[in-house]
């Protein structure tokens, strides 16, 4: 079996290989495509069909706590238009400096976005406003 921490180091590569093959836009648009797209399967996968509609702020709410109870990072708050995420798993595996524009954060946005349309069928986007190792700080509309 594979560990875990392989496994998000393949993740972390890929998104820099995507990077490198069609550039910082484009590998950000990708990679939060495929969280998009990864997010609603995983939870389908975990739970089933999800039996209600809940409003954005509510299933955005229980996408951190479930993403929390999943491992993603220590501590993953819903506030004042902030989604918080502390001790994360991305950040301490991208390498360099520039953790902002790490297309793996887009990968984590899209997440968050993609468990939140599968709870409420609306449309949620997550912007990285702060990025260091061990914490992103997204806003979000």
């Amino acid at each position: 079996m594979i560990e875990a921490d392989i496994l998000l180091l393949a993740i972390v590569n890929m998104a820099e290989g995507v990077k490198t093959l069609i550039g910082d836009k484009g590998a950000k648009a990708v990679m939060r495509d495929a969280g998009k797209q990864a997010g609603p399967k995983l939870l389908e996968s975990l739970i089933g069909h999800f039996p209600e509609n809940l409003p954005k702020e509510e299933a955005l709410r229980r996408a951190c706590i479930v993403l929390e109870n999943l491992g993603f990072a220590q501590s993953i708050k819903f506030e004042e238009g902030k989604i918080v995420a502390e001790e994360d798993v991305f950040t301490d595996a991208i390498v360099g400096e520039d953790l902002i524009n790490s297309p793996v954060v887009y990968f984590f946005a899209g997440l968050i976005e993609g468990f939140v349309s599968f709870m409420s069928d609306q449309k949620v986007v997550l912007l990285p406003e702060e990025v260091q190792r061990g914490k992103i700080v997204y806003k979000w509309m």
